[in-house]
C-alpha cells in the first residue's frame, strides 16, 4: 500500500467548496506523481458528481426539509473515490480480476476516504455518508460495513446507481467501454441485489432509453 501523497497538505481556512478545491489539489498532485491513477479516479469522479446531482434532484433532494442539499450530494460524489489514491497502482489498475488480498485492499477505499475528508474544516454527515457508504449493497452484500436496504443513507444508495452507471460507459484498464444500453442492462440485473431497486427504476426513467 503506497502512503497517501498528500498527507500533509489538509489545507485550513477554506472557502465553502473546500472539498472540491481539496480533491482538485490531490487530483493535481496524483497527475504529476501518478498519472494512471489519475486517469483512472478523477475523471470518473468528475462525471458522476454531475450526474449525481441531477439524480438527487430527480429524487426529491435540494428543496424539502430534512433532505441532503444538491451541493452536498455533488461534493460527496466529487469525492467518493479520493481513497482510491491510498491503493497501490497495481491492485487499482490490474488489468483482470482481483484475487482475495487485492480485494481486501480495494474495500479499504471508503473508509480512507471517510478519513481524509472528515479532517477538513465544514464537513458534512451527508458527505461522509457517501463517501464511505457508497459501496454498500442492497442485499446487505457490501462494504465496508455490510449495511442492507433502507439502513444504507439515501444520499450513498443514489451515489451507487449513478456510479455504477458511470463507470459502466468508462473505459477502464479491466474492460471496455459499455454502451447505454448494455449499462441499462447491467443495472436492471443489479437492482435489488446491489442496487436499491426503487431507485434503478427512477434513475432509468431519468436517463431515457
Amino acid at each position: 500500500m503506497k502512503r497517501f501523497p498528500s498527507a500533509g497538505l489538509i489545507p485550513s481556512g477554506l472557502p465553502k467548496n473546500a472539498l472540491q478545491a481539496f480533491v482538485n489539489r490531490i487530483a493535481r498532485i496524483e497527475q504529476r506523481e501518478q498519472p494512471e491513477s489519475f486517469s483512472h479516479i478523477h475523471p470518473h469522479a468528475h462525471a458522476t458528481a454531475r450526474l449525481a446531482r441531477l439524480f438527487a434532484e430527480h429524487c426529491g433532494c435540494g428543496g424539502k426539509s430534512g433532505h441532503p442539499r444538491l451541493e452536498e450530494v455533488e461534493s460527496g460524489a466529487w469525492a467518493h473515490d479520493i481513497g482510491k489514491y491510498y491503493i497501490d497502482p497495481c491492485v487499482l489498475l490490474k488489468p483482470g480480476k482481483l484475487d482475495e488480498d487485492e480485494e481486501a485492499v480495494m474495500r479499504l477505499h471508503p473508509r480512507f476516504g471517510a478519513i481524509i475528508i472528515s479532517r477538513l474544516p465544514g464537513m458534512t454527515s451527508t458527505i461522509r455518508e457517501i463517501v464511505l457508504h457508497h459501496h454498500e449493497h442492497w442485499d446487505g452484500s457490501g462494504y465496508p460495513d455490510g449495511l442492507k436496504g433502507q439502513d444504507i443513507p439515501l444520499v450513498a444508495r443514489i451515489i451507487s446507481v449513478v456510479d455504477v452507471y458511470t463507470a459502466l460507459r468508462s473505459r477502464r484498464s479491466y474492460k471496455p467501454t459499455r454502451t447505454k444500453a448494455e449499462a441499462i442492462r447491467t443495472l436492471s440485473m443489479m437492482a435489488g441485489r446491489e442496487l436499491d431497486p426503487n431507485l434503478v427504476e427512477d434513475f432509468l426513467w431519468m436517463i431515457g432509453d
